[in-house]
């Protein structure tokens, strides 16, 4: 009887899981625009190189490639809107070098778009989406905690930021999914050899995604902390050892790129600066756009604090901290926790598992009664 009403919660669960996913991107289809003049669409600047490498994969040409997606973009992005097909040449758009790693979005998009044309790059944003969302409702699942699990993705998917970057046609999407494939394993323990080598599927899937080195430091830092010395030391060379390609196809300014041209131990002065700067900028475009997202992460953090006991909460802090060391990296302010995105899952579980299990036991008894 008891496994019944598991299986029963657990299906009620994933079909409102479901349905909020279906929602939500009924919703973003619907309303996209922008807002404060800030790009809340479907298709983004740098997702253009994206498709015209899927549709150059499937079959087309450099040229009809690049052709299909300027027109389509003319037509359809908000503020990339005025572009002709040799800017998408890959010879003549600068960012190619550095893109030349991120091959894994546009190789799953290939089917997509061939079915559905240039709207097929969001199929892999949409179910990178949904991946997010099974994965915490699976993590409260077993937590048992399904009430406080419904509330947290009700706010995961209602979150406009969310919304904003789980629905583009850029690889940020793809990122958040691949770890929270990740939290899944280390919430269910990296010792069980199946967990662990999945792991490095999903490290070497993200490198080939984008460029991720710090989140999987990070990682490793924090299995270290409970003496699982040589998986920490085993994810650590081999996130280094596949992020070498994207190190080396990255221009020389990337790093503080809004800095120019300046001098490396220059911009190394300017990055604690940077990084006060990112963190301040995040928190407060987060209040200012998306008070879901600003409460889940401010709660998330404290009760971490509170309760660094638990390994859900010394996860948290760590990936929160990469993800803002990951927005200093690149120095450009207000991208509205895009950086960061890999962290949803991971507050997620901060919030369920430190969630008080008063309210999932005063249910239950007013249902006895």
């Amino acid at each position: 009887i008891k496994m019944l009403r598991r299986i029963n919660i657990a299906f009620f669960v994933y079909v409102i899981v479901l349905g909020l996913w279906i929602i939500a991107i009924i919703v973003k289809l619907k309303f996209n625009g922008l807002i404060l003049d800030l790009d809340f669409g479907l298709y983004h600047p740098d997702g253009a190189l994206y498709t015209t490498r899927a549709l150059d994969w499937s079959g087309y040409t450099e040229t009809e490639a690049a052709q299909i997606v300027s027109n389509w973009y003319n037509i359809n992005s908000l503020k990339y809107n005025q572009t002709i097909p040799k800017d998408l040449y890959y010879a003549n758009h600068h960012l190619y070098p550095e893109y030349s790693t991120r091959i894994l979005y546009p190789l799953f998009s290939i089917p997509f778009v061939k079915l559905i044309g240039v709207p097929g790059m969001l199929v892999v944003p949409a179910l990178s989406l949904l991946v997010l969302m099974i994965v915490v409702a699976k993590i409260g699942l077993v937590l048992e905690k399904p009430l406080i699990t419904i509330v947290v993705i009700f706010l995961l998917s209602g979150s406009p930021t969310v919304l904003r970057w789980m629905l583009a046609n850029t690889t940020d999407a793809l990122l958040a999914g691949i770890f929270s494939l990740a939290a899944y394993c280390l919430f269910m323990g990296i010792k069980n050899r199946t967990y662990f080598w999945l792991i490095n599927i999903l490290i070497i899937s993200s490198a080939l995604t984008r460029f991720s080195l710090l989140f999987w430091l990070v990682i490793s830092l924090v299995l270290k902390f409970f003496r699982l010395n040589t998986k920490a030391l085993y994810i650590a060379l081999l996130s280094v050892c596949v992020a070498i390609p994207a190190l080396l196809s990255h221009q020389s300014n990337s790093f503080l790129a809004v800095e120019g041209n300046k001098p490396f131990l220059e911009k190394l002065v300017l990055f604690p600066f940077y990084l006060m700067r990112i963190t301040f900028y995040e928190f407060g475009q987060l209040f200012v756009l998306d008070k879901i997202l600003f409460l889940m992460c401010v709660g998330s953090i404290c009760f971490s604090i509170k309760h660094f006991h638990k390994v859900s909460s010394k996860y948290l802090l760590m990936m929160f901290a990469a993800g803002l060391l990951m927005g200093a990296l690149n120095g450009n302010i207000g991208v509205n926790f895009r950086y960061q995105l890999p962290v949803l899952v991971f507050i997620c579980w901060s919030l369920i598992d430190n969630a008080s299990p008063k309210f999932e036991n005063y249910v239950k008894l007013n249902k006895i009664n």
